[in-house]
């Protein structure tokens, strides 16, 4: 192949890159990526002159004597420029300590500013680097050894260091890594042999090609919607920090009920929120970088010395998270949940790394009243239980006889019969022994199995209602509690009745209760599934009510029959029961039915006898209890 048709094929393959380029841009998240932008950029530079050159030798452009030497001079003295730009590249892709990178690569440049040197002086008299009378090839001598040897020292410089690391090496980069100085050795051989440079053209089109695809072409995973890298990117990053014990602290944010922000705003305003605090994040400073890990949560990692909480990075994001955004002349605010991670100090690892930032957001769902979480290598204890707990829970679902059922009665005031209960659930494990439900339940939502154990606990309710002959006691029904994750299925309405047709019991026997929260996150869900089973007579409790998520349309529009005041709700209202008075006359009016949570001593059963409140539930009366012991105190149809 001539050199022309070699020219014009590097001109297709960097013309190639360029528009891929400009539909993924190139993102500067790393020192390899950014220098990839100007080897690529030095390499577009020689191909320009080789083509100068050539079209100077087909005698399409006659050039001055002095400036076509000029050109040839240029021309070759890239070959070693550009070799010892891939041996940097390759050094950045291989070590992690910048300082380090930067000491091989002076070495490297000091004998290649000496070959320029005595080229650009011997310009006039051509005998250090001399070349025959069509400029096409050199001619054995001094600067001719020197740009060949220089050039095959580079190529010894790029497979030196690969063999020391290539353990810490995975995947394609190892391939590429052992390619490059071996095909560059063999095209300066090559070119030495047949005086043509083919073979070296070809070698560095076709490596910045490969480079790009395997090395670069990642930033195709931005995300689309706010412009940032995504996790992906930020698993990239983490490697090179680890290995390089670099000194980082990682800022994780979590929108709290995102859901909601989208159900009240509409989608594309919850959108325009996400672009909006993306941009925020990207301002807080050159060095830092952003990832967004998933729809409503992202990663602001910088490096820092100071491992205090006090990262005035977290205190820029708190004093902008209280004030409003504007968006579409729309005023709104945003509450995000902060948690920070330090490396090396508390995470050493990608894998530590996963594990920390899966507790911390796990964390940020349980502790809302915690301005930020940061995370302590002494949690790594908590998480290890808590991976113990996932397993039981998924031991559950294959033995459902470790899903207990225990029944925490409801009391009427006015008769002091038992006229309802809530079945709550508890997990019996032969290491763990018995789990409460604030040791799982979480862990439940967040793995999904919450949705099966839900099930399982339906079934089981439905079994222990089968033992109770209906008309002979004054149990109404029995609660069954529904989680948020349960909503996510759309098929969740049909599943609850074909477990309870499965077992044979009237519908109206069985109630669920549903917490503000989960109607908040998931309201045109929890609506269409309680419009749905209020059809077949089964009744709904809004529960938890009081507890900072009261919302007037889930009030006004939702088929509940009962509401429950939560227990701290009762507890705050000891000393000042006025809101409490004033909650309670105004669901009587709606025709609701009201439960006290948490009654627990003299003091709080006065309270809600005073206030009017017509059931309650609470220590006071009873804690929950087996299924055997409840199955014998509503034979007994114990009163108050």
């Amino acid at each position: 192949m001539r050199f022309f048709e070699v020219n014009v094929l590097s001109v297709v393959l960097m013309l190639s890159i360029a528009l891929d380029v400009i539909r993924f841009p190139l993102l500067n998240k790393d020192r390899g990526s950014r220098f990839f932008r100007e080897l690529a950029v030095v390499y577009s530079l020689f191909i320009v002159i080789s083509l100068l050159a050539n079209i100077g030798q087909r005698g399409i452009i006659s050039y001055p004597p002095l400036f076509e030497r000029l050109l040839w001079i240029v021309h070759f003295l890239s070959f070693p420029f550009l070799l010892a730009m891939w041996a940097h590249f390759n050094a950045i892709n291989i070590f992690s300590n910048a300082k380090l990178v930067t000491k091989l690569s002076l070495i490297h440049s000091i004998p290649l500013v000496i070959l320029a040197v005595l080229t650009f002086a011997d310009i006039s008299r051509q005998s250090f680097y001399p070349f025959n009378a069509g400029h096409e090839e050199l001619l054995a001598g001094p600067g001719s050894y020197y740009m060949v040897g220089l050039s095959l020292f580079y190529c010894f410089a790029m497979i030196v260091p690969t063999l020391a690391h290539f353990k810490d090496l995975q995947g394609s980069f190892l391939f590429i890594s052992f390619l490059l100085p071996v095909t560059f050795f063999f095209s300066i051989v090559a070119f030495w042999i047949t005086h043509s440079h083919e073979q070296f053209m070809l070698v560095n089109s076709f490596m910045l090609v490969l480079y790009y695809l395997v090395g670069q072409r990642d930033s195709i995973k931005v995300d689309r919607l706010t412009g940032l890298p995504s996790d992906a990117l930020l698993q990239r990053k983490l490697i090179r920090i680890f290995k390089s014990h670099s000194s980082y602290a990682f800022i994780l944010l979590d929108i709290e009920n995102f859901r909601y922000f989208n159900t009240r705003y509409g989608h594309q305003l919850g959108d325009k929120m996400l672009v909006s605090l993306a941009a925020f994040l990207s301002t807080l400073g050159s060095a830092n970088e952003v990832f967004r890990l998933e729809s409503d949560r992202f990663c602001l990692c910088h490096p820092a010395k100071d491992m205090g909480s006090d990262d005035p990075l977290v205190t820029k994001i708190r004093e902008r998270m209280n004030q409003e955004w504007e968006l579409e002349d729309t005023m709104v605010y945003l509450q995000v949940n902060l948690g920070v991670i330090h490396a090396p100090l508390q995470v050493i690892n990608s894998e530590e790394f996963k594990q920390a930032t899966d507790q911390l957001f796990m964390e940020m769902k349980t502790e809302r009243k915690k301005s930020v979480i940061v995370y302590t290598r002494e949690d790594s204890i908590v998480l290890q239980r808590r991976l113990n707990i996932i397993t039981a829970l998924r031991d559950s679902l294959r033995y459902p006889e470790q899903v207990q059922v225990y029944y925490q009665p409801i009391y009427e005031l006015a008769s002091g019969r038992l006229v309802a209960a809530e079945a709550l659930m508890r997990i019996e494990d032969k290491d763990l022994g018995l789990l409460q439900p604030a040791d799982f339940i979480s862990l439940a939502e967040q793995t999904g199995l919450i949705v099966h154990l839900s099930q399982v606990l339906l079934t089981k309710v439905c079994q222990m209602i089968k033992r109770i002959p209906e008309g002979e006691t004054p149990l109404e029904y029995i609660a069954v509690n529904l989680s948020g994750k349960d909503f996510d299925s759309k098929s969740i309405g049909k599943t609850l009745l074909e477990i309870i047709k499965r077992e044979g019991i009237d519908p109206k026997r069985i109630g669920f209760e549903i917490t503000e929260s989960v109607v908040l996150h998931s309201y045109e869900a929890v609506a269409d599934v309680m419009k749905k089973l209020s059809l077949q007579k089964i009744s709904f409790a809004l529960d938890d009510f009081g507890s900072g998520y009261s919302n007037m349309q889930a009030l006004m529009d939702l088929p509940y029959q009962y509401v429950k005041f939560d227990a701290n709700f009762i507890q705050r209202s000891t000393t000042n029961p006025k809101m409490l008075s004033l909650l309670t006359d105004m669901l009587h009016k709606m025709d609701k039915v009201i439960i006290a949570e948490g009654v627990e001593t003299e003091e709080d059963l006065a309270l809600v006898r005073k206030v009017g409140i017509d059931r309650v539930q609470g220590f006071y009366f009873s804690g929950p209890m087996k299924g055997d012991d409840f199955f014998a105190l509503v034979g007994k149809s114990e009163k108050l």
